[in-house]
């Protein structure tokens, strides 16, 4: 992801062919081949475009890829772009049922796809805070244990706990504004 940061033409070249493939299967569920090719093209310029913003290990950018094809088939679809295509109802019934199905939110298949790289997301985060803030939250919200009995087991006092999953909660708020 650094070489793309930074404009290198042959690492974005690279990183395009790897999921191009995959990209144009998806969007193929909704459109043409045509346009399917048009709205990855689109959406990959849009990631050159935005380049100095992505994430050094690019984490997240395989949601993003699919969430944003998905999107704008759902763009051509909405805006008549294949009007043509589609006149009767019965062939937009269908493709109501396909959106649905293959929508990121409604796709066990996609869906685990998303939580993946969410799950990676905040465990990043997590582990990114002090050693002792760290262990405090993970007691609290992945042990499920009280405040009272982080203390009793870590040989500190309550507020000290509270103070640690006070600052947990709000570093994490920083880190994860946005994803």
């Amino acid at each position: 992801m650094c070489r793309i940061r930074k404009g290198d033409r042959g690492a974005f070249n690279q990183f395009c062919k790897g999921r191009f493939p995959g990209l144009i299967a998806y969007a193929r569920l909704f459109l043409s081949e045509y346009w399917a090719e048009d709205v990855v093209q689109d959406v990959f310029f849009g990631v050159w475009q935005n380049r100095a913003k992505l994430e050094n290990d690019g984490s997240d950018l395989q949601s993003y890829l699919i969430r944003s094809v998905y999107n704008r088939c759902m763009n051509y679809l909405k805006k008549g772009k294949l009007a043509d295509s589609f006149r009767n109802e019965y062939e937009k019934q269908i493709s109501s049922i396909v959106g649905d199905y293959y929508s990121p939110d409604d796709n066990p298949v996609i869906m685990s796809i998303f939580n993946a790289d969410l799950r990676n997301i905040i465990e990043q985060a997590i582990s990114s805070l002090p050693p002792r803030c760290q262990e405090v939250f993970r007691m609290s919200y992945l042990d499920n244990l009280s405040e009272k009995q982080i203390a009793e087991r870590l040989g500190i006092s309550l507020s000290t706990v509270e103070n640690h999953m006070y600052s947990a909660l709000k570093q994490l708020r920083l880190k994860l504004t946005g994803v």
